[in-house]
């Protein structure tokens, strides 16, 4: 067995658990967003430090072919992207509720 094919491919394998882990963690926080309808509790300038710096990670990785890199970063800047669109709509949308009285019993 080569010793470093060997190495190399523990790290392919390790290489895809944040490639799991960080879009999955991102798609939880988007699914709790979307069955609650609500924002609270939840920050849009977090998740979007969060995507601004995994696109800034996947530019200085320097393997842009390689899919978990694809995957952990760009997947992940995505998906969080997505989570601050989100919030910043369902708190747009309860704001606009507010003033116009809509939602008050």
């Amino acid at each position: 067995m080569n010793e470093p094919s060997a190495i190399q491919g523990l790290l392919d394998a390790v290489g895809w658990v944040p490639a799991v882990i960080f879009p999955m963690a991102s798609l939880l926080q988007l699914g709790a967003l979307l069955r609650r309808g609500r924002a609270e509790g939840v920050s849009a300038v977090t998740w979007g430090m969060f995507a601004i710096a995994n696109v800034c990670l996947y530019l200085t990785i320097g393997e842009w072919d390689r899919p978990q890199v694809i995957v952990t970063t760009l997947g992940s800047a995505l998906v969080q992207g997505i989570v601050v669109g989100l919030v910043l709509r369902l708190r747009a949308d309860k704001r606009r509720s507010e003033r116009t009285g809509a939602g008050r019993a």
